[in-house]
C-alpha cells in the first residue's frame, strides 16, 4: 500500500480516507491458516454462488512463468554489491527483505547466492520499525524453515514485534504502529506483523496466545459496518487493500487461538470439531469483497496501491482455498492484470523494487499447483468443512516434498470434470455422509475414470460417515470390492514414507491403482490440530503418502492449466464402422488382459485426431484362438501378471501372425511378471526371441511422420535406471519375412494414453507415452 513522494524521494503510506501520507515500506505476506473463523454455508454462498463468467481474461500458466522470470531477472540485476537492494533510507532492508521473499517463492533456492548474500546483509540491521522487521520473520521463515542456520535472528525479531504491540492503560491493544508502541497502530502495520509472526509460527517459534486474541478482538471490534476495514479504527472509510489484510488477519488470528488453546484428541475423536462453524465478521468480509471485487483498482481507493490490495486478495484467497469471490476468479483476472502492467525490462512501477516483489509475489504464491479440491456437499452450514484448516496444515507440511510447494481449493460436484481435474485428489469428509444426486454420482465416476483419486474420511471415526460411504462403494462399482490396504502389500504405505501402521485404510483399486482411498478413522482432526503426539504426524506421514501415490510425483497442474482428458468412453455410444476403417482388438489371457481398460479407445481417437487414420476400437476382446482373430490386422495386448496360453491358442496366435497380423504390446505398468510370461509366449509362436529395434528404424528416425524426441520416463523408472530420459526407449520386436509381425515395450504407455499416474508404474510421462503409443501404432498399421 506504499507510493513513492516524487518530490521527498520516500516511500509512503496513506494514514487513512484524507490521503495523508505516513513514511513506510512495502512488504510480503502470505497464506495464513485459520481455526475460529468458518466459512460457512452462507460465506461460501457468497463467493461460489456463480461459475467465473465465460468471459474472464484469459492467462496462461506459461505467460505466468515469462513474467515471474523477467520479474526475477530483474531483481537479480537491481542487487548493489553489499546484498542489500536500493532503499529510501527511511526504512533500511525493507525492500531487501521483500525482494528475497519474492526470490524464493519464485523457486529461487535458499542457498542461491543472490538470496544468502542478501540475507546476511539482513541480519545487520537492527530492529526497530514494525514493516521491516515483520518483513524480517518471513524471509528468514521462508529461507529457513527448520531454523538451523537462521533461528536465532527470527527469534529475535519475534521477540521485537511481540514486545512492540500497542498498549494502553487497559492492556493490549491488538495492534502495531511504525515502531514500537506507537500510538494506536494502524490496520497495515497490524497486518504485516501478524503475516511475519505467522510465518515465524509456522517454523515452530512459540507465540503467546494473547497476541492473536487482541489482534482478533481487534479487527472484529473495527470492522465497519459494509463488512470492510479502513485504514485506522472503525468507521473510517472502507476499502479494499484493508479489507482483504483485515479478511487474511482474522484467519491467521482464529487458527493459532484455537489450535493453541484446544490441542484435545480422545479416542480417536476431537471434541471441539465442527464448532465456531459460524463467524459473522469474515461472512460480512467475504461479502464485501464480493460486491466490491476489481483486478484494475483498489477497490474504493481508486488506482493508489493496486499491487498491493491484489497481493493482499491473494493471501485471503489462498488462506481460505477460495478460488472466487462471487464471479470474480480474484488470481486469472488479478494475473492477467499484473502481467500487463510488467515494464518491458521485467520490474513494475518503472522499477520500483517493493512493486516488483509485489508482482512476482501475486504471479508465484497464487499459482501453486493444485494438490487438492475440498468438495462441498452441504449448502446451508459447514458440515463439510468441519476443520478448516486441515488440507492449509496439510499441503503446509507436504511443501515440496513433491516437487514444488502446493496448495488446495474449495470445489463442487456441478463444476465440470476439467475443472475438478485441476486438483488430482478430491477430498469428501463429514460427521454425515452426504446426500447426493444421481449427477454428482456420475460425476465421482467420470473423476475416477478420468485418472482422479477420491479420499472419504470418517471426520472423528463417525459410524454414519462409513455407512453411507460403503453404500456408494457398491452402487459405484459393483465390480471393484472394497479392499483392505496393508503396509508391506499396497505401495501407498511407503509411496514417500515408509509406514507400518495400518491405520485402518480402505481402498478400491481402477485399473493399475488404488483410485478411491476410504479412512474410517480420523485424518482431517489430526491435521487441523497438528501437535496432537504421535498421531498427527502419522496423519500428516500418511496424507503425504496418499499425494504421493495418486500423483505419482509428477508434476501437477497449476490453478490456470488447462487439464486435457481422454475422450469419454466409447461403450455407450453405437459406433458405426466405417468402411476401410482400422480394427484394433484387445488380446484376452488370463494376466489381467484389461488393464488401463480406455487406453485403446483413447489412442484411437488419437490416430484419427493426429494421423488422419480411420481407426474404430470398440470394447472387442478375442482370444488368439478364435478364428475371427484374422478380422484384426493389428492386436493389442497387455497386463500386470503371468498368463498362460493353452497349446491351441499359441498355435492360433502364431498363424495370424505368419499370415499378415501385427502385435503391438506392453507390459503394464513395467510389471516383470508380465514381461517375462510374455516372452516365453513369443518364444512358443514363433520358435524366436525378440530383438532390440534397430538404431536407424522408422520408429526412431521419425520416417513415419512423428519424431519421438527426448522421452522423460516416470519417476520410479527414473530412479532405477538413474537417468530421467532417453531419446531410443527399449522397444523390441519379430520379424517374420522382412516383416515385422511383434512390436514390444518392457516399460509402460497405456497408463500415458488412459491419465493414469500409478506409483509404481514404470513408463513414460503422459505425452511421452501418448507418443510412443502413436509411433508403434502408425508403424504397424502402415508398413
Amino acid at each position: 500500500m506504499a507510493a513513492e513522494c516524487q518530490s521527498q524521494g520516500k516511500i509512503l503510506f496513506p494514514a487513512g480516507p484524507a490521503g495523508e501520507y505516513n513514511q513506510i515500506v512495502r512488504t510480503k505476506p502470505d497464506k495464513s491458516r485459520c481455526r475460529t473463523i468458518r466459512l460457512t454455508g452462507l460465506a461460501m454462498a457468497v463467493v461460489m454462488a456463480f461459475p467465473p463468467p465465460a468471459g474472464a481474461q484469459d492467462v496462461s500458466s506459461k505467460q505466468v512463468q515469462e513474467a515471474i522470470e523477467r520479474g526475477v531477472a530483474y531483481l537479480r540485476k537491481r542487487q548493489m554489491e553489499s546484498g542489500y537492494w536500493p532503499d529510501d533510507g527511511s526504512y533500511p532492508g525493507g525492500s531487501s527483505a521483500l525482494a528475497i521473499l519474492a526470490l524464493l517463492n519464485a523457486g529461487v533456492p535458499a542457498n542461491d547466492p543472490a538470496v544468502v548474500k542478501g540475507l546476511d546483509k539482513l541480519g545487520t540491521i537492527p530492529n526497530q520499525s514494525t514493516y521491516v522487521v515483520a518483513l524480517k520473520c518471513q524471509a528468514y521463515a521462508a529461507a529457513d524453515p527448520k531454523l538451523q542456520k537462521y533461528g536465532n535472528e527470527l527469534k529475535a525479531a519475534v521477540a521485537w514485534l511481540v514486545s512492540s504491540q500497542c498498549r494502553r492503560a487497559g492492556g493490549l491493544t491488538g495492534t502495531w504502529g511504525y515502531s514500537a508502541r506507537d500510538g494506536g497502530g494502524d490496520n497495515s502495520n497490524t497486518q504485516f506483523a501478524l503475516l511475519g509472526l505467522h510465518e515465524a509460527a509456522k517454523t515452530g517459534v512459540e507465540i503467546k496466545s494473547e497476541v492473536w486474541e487482541t489482534s482478533k478482538k481487534h479487527f472484529v471490534n473495527t470492522q465497519n459496518a459494509d463488512g470492510g476495514w479502513g485504514y485506522r479504527g472503525k468507521d473510517n472509510r472502507s476499502y479494499g487493500s484493508m479489507t482483504a489484510a483485515g479478511l487474511a488477519s482474522l484467519f491467521i488470528c482464529g487458527q493459532r487461538l484455537d489450535v493453541g488453546g484446544a490441542k484435545v484428541f480422545v479416542n480417536g475423536v476431537y471434541p471441539d470439531c465442527g464448532k465456531f462453524m459460524q463467524n459473522e465478521a469474515v461472512v460480512r468480509a467475504v461479502k464485501w469483497l464480493t460486491d466490491n471485487f476489481s483486478a484494475t483498482e483498489n477497490p474504493k481507493f481508486r488506482q493508489s496501491w493496486l499491487l498491493y490490495y491484489l497481493y493482499a486478495v491473494e493471501r485471503a484467497g489462498m488462506i481460505s482455498g477460495l478460488t472466487t469471490f462471487g464471479r470474480h476468479d480474484w488470481y486469472r483476472q488479478g494475473a492477467a492484470k499484473v502481467i500487463q502492467l510488467q515494464d518491458v525490462n521485467g520490474s513494475w512501477s518503472n522499477g520500483v523494487i517493493y512493486e516488483t516483489a509485489f508482482g512476482v509475489l501475486f504471479l508465484a504464491k497464487g499459482n501453486r499447483p493444485v494438490l487438492f479440491q475440498k468438495i462441498q456437499w452441504d449448502e446451508n452450514s459447514g458440515k463439510w468443512n468441519r476443520n478448516l484448516h486441515d488440507l492449509e496444515n496439510l499441503t503446509g507440511f507436504i511443501g515440496d516434498k513433491l516437487g514444488k510447494p502446493t496448495t488446495w481449493l474449495a470445489g463442487r460436484l456441478s463444476q465440470s470434470l476439467d475443472q475438478l481435474r485441476v486438483a488430482p485428489i478430491l477430498f469428501i469428509t463429514g460427521h454425515e455422509f452426504p446426500v447426493l444426486t444421481d449427477q454428482e454420482k456420475t460425476r465421482l465416476k467420470e473423476f475416477v475414470d478420468s485418472g482422479g483419486t477420491l479420499l472419504f474420511e470418517a471426520c472423528c471415526g463417525q459410524q454414519a460417515f462409513a455407512d453411507g460411504f460403503h453404500a456408494l462403494a457398491k452402487e459405484l462399482w459393483p465390480q471393484q470390492p472394497l479392499r483392505k490396504l496393508k503396509p508391506g502389500v499396497d505401495l501407498v504405505y511407503e509411496s514417500y514414507y515408509k509406514i507400518d501402521q495400518a491405520y485402518d485404510l480402505e481402498g478400491i483399486d481402477a485399473g493399475c491403482r488404488a483410485a478411491v482411498f476410504f479412512s474410517p478413522r480420523a485424518l482431517s482432526c489430526l491435521w487441523e490440530l497438528q501437535t496432537i503426539p504421535e498421531m498427527s504426524d502419522l496423519a500428516f506421514k500418511l496424507g503425504t503418502n496418499i499425494a504421493a501415490y495418486a500423483t505419482a510425483r509428477d508434476q501437477l497442474a497449476t490453478r490456470l492449466d488447462v487439464v486435457r482428458l481422454p475422450e469419454q468412453k466409447a461403450g455407450d455410444v453405437k459406433v458405426e464402422v466405417p468402411r476401410g476403417a482400422v480394427r484394433i482388438a484387445r488380446l484376452i489371457h488370463n494376466g489381467d488382459y484389461n488393464a488401463d481398460s480406455r487406453a485403446l479407445i483413447v489412442l484411437c481417437s488419437l490416430l484419427r485426431e493426429k494421423a488422419g487414420i480411420d481407426v474404430v476400437a470398440r470394447d472387442r476382446y478375442i482370444k488368439p484362438d478364435e478364428k475371427e482373430l484374422f478380422d484384426y490386422p493389428v492386436i493389442f495386448m497387455t497386463g500386470h501378471f503371468s498368463f498362460e496360453f493353452t497349446d491351441s491358442q499359441i498355435k492360433g496366435l502364431g498363424d495370424y501372425l505368419r499370415k499378415g497380423g501385427v502385435l503391438v504390446a506392453e507390459a503394464c505398468c513395467g510389471k516383470e511378471a508380465f514381461d517375462a510370461s510374455f516372452r516365453q509366449m513369443v518364444k512358443k509362436a514363433l520358435g524366436s526371441e525378440l530383438s532390440e529395434l534397430p538404431a536407424d528404424h522408422p520408429i526412431y528416425s521419425g520416417k513415419i511422420g512423428l519424431q519421438l524426441g527426448d522421452m522423460k520416463y516416470r519417476h520410479v523408472l527414473a530412479q532405477q535406471l538413474g537417468q530421467a530420459s532417453t531419446r531410443q526407449p527399449p522397444i523390441e520386436t519379430i520379424e517374420l519375412d522382412g516383416r515385422t509381425v511383434i512390436l514390444y515395450s518392457k516399460y509402460d504407455y497405456s497408463c500415458a494414453l488412459e491419465g493414469d499416474r500409478p506409483y509404481s508404474c514404470k513408463g513414460y510421462q503422459d505425452e511421452d507415452g501418448k507418443k510412443l503409443a502413436l509411433c508403434l501404432f502408425l508403424y504397424a498399421i502402415s508398413y
